[in-house]
């Protein structure tokens, strides 16, 4: 790289932008990162008095770790999109929604194909 290119890069508004929103999901990473451990903490007194974790919490530590993993990948360049709030919370009902609509076309693509034969 030559000096003009690196001067520009470092003068580009969008990337002190991104590292902006970086910064601010890292606080917000921390911060879920705490709501996680309460959440193992309640969960194990649970099982311990019950002999079985709470559904609840289970269905919402399962949404907790797809925002993480949409911070996560945020944060390391993996994704330009912003996590929540900047789009739509996603559930493990949305995704499995995602999904099965995905297995549904391609099972009709498969269906699809196979009738050609």
């Amino acid at each position: 790289m030559d000096k003009q290119t690196i001067k520009h890069n470092v003068s580009d508004r969008n990337q002190w932008k991104r590292i902006l929103y970086m910064l601010l999901f890292g606080v917000i990473l921390y911060l879920v990162m705490i709501v996680l451990w309460i959440i193992v903490v309640i969960q194990a007194i649970f099982a311990l008095l019950t002999a079985s974790p709470n559904s609840e919490i289970v269905r919402f530590s399962a949404d907790l770790v797809i925002y993480l993993r949409q911070i996560a990948a945020f944060l390391t360049y993996n994704d330009e999109t912003k996590p929540y709030p900047y789009q739509a919370w996603q559930t493990t009902e949305s995704k499995d929604e995602l999904t099965d609509a995905g297995s549904a076309a391609s099972d009709s693509e498969n269906t699809d194909t196979k009738s050609d034969l």
